[in-house]
């Protein structure tokens, strides 16, 4: 016999789900505009959000807990775009490599205010710096794996220790994101883009690339 309740809950999953893309959209937006997160009340986020205060407290404790999930929304998007290169590295093709870096630093600005205020909140609020560290073991995790299948297949360097090659070049890509995007203009992403495909490649394969 089945459910009664899997379609209200479905629905409740789908409505906080529609309500934390109009969240992580208000957020950046005012955050575009000038605002920290940190001086951003609730009331300010739901009117924004075109939300009451009531629904927003109905989905989350707190701004610590909205941010978590906006967090995990955005690093979604920063996984996918590295699978353009993840999910078809067998390929062998610099350009995938280039496709999947342009696609991150896109991602990091499209997300930026986010992310900023995900860094900055994770040296106060344990909870926020415990997802911050969650979601990138996730992202590393992921990673390992397509290291290991390269060198299953001879195509990846074999001395590299998988995990810890992964760890380095996610978080040297983070960071490389991080540190630049907020104070360097747009012009400047192509450049980006092609660095970390230089690092990325040399580090990792045996073959050099095309010239």
């Amino acid at each position: 016999m089945p459910s009664i309740t899997r379609k209200p809950q479905a629905n409740r999953q789908e409505r906080r789900d529609q309500i934390e893309r109009r969240l992580l959209d208000a957020t950046e937006r005012l955050m575009n505009d000038g605002a920290s997160f940190t001086e951003l009340s609730v009331d300010r986020l739901a009117t924004e959000a075109g939300i009451s205060r009531a629904s927003f407290y109905i989905y989350f404790e707190d701004k610590g807990y909205l941010l978590r999930r906006l967090a995990t929304q955005v690093f979604d998007d920063l996984i996918r775009a590295a699978q353009l290169w993840w999910s078809v590295s067998a390929r062998l093709d610099p350009a995938d490599v280039h496709a999947a870096m342009a696609a991150i630093i896109a991602a990091y600005r499209r997300h930026q205010p986010v992310l900023v205020a995900l860094s900055e909140m994770s040296g106060y609020d344990t909870a926020v710096g415990d997802t911050y560290r969650e979601i990138l073991a996730g992202v590393i995790d992921g990673f390992t794996a397509v290291v290991i299948e390269g060198q299953a297949a001879g195509v990846i360097r074999s001395q590299l220790p998988p995990e810890t090659t992964a760890s380095t070049l996610v978080w040297m890509v983070e960071q490389t994101c991080h540190q630049n995007l907020p104070f360097k203009p747009t012009s400047f992403d192509a450049e980006l883009a092609d660095v970390l495909t230089e690092i990325a490649w040399g580090a990792l394969y045996l073959t050099p690339i095309p010239r």
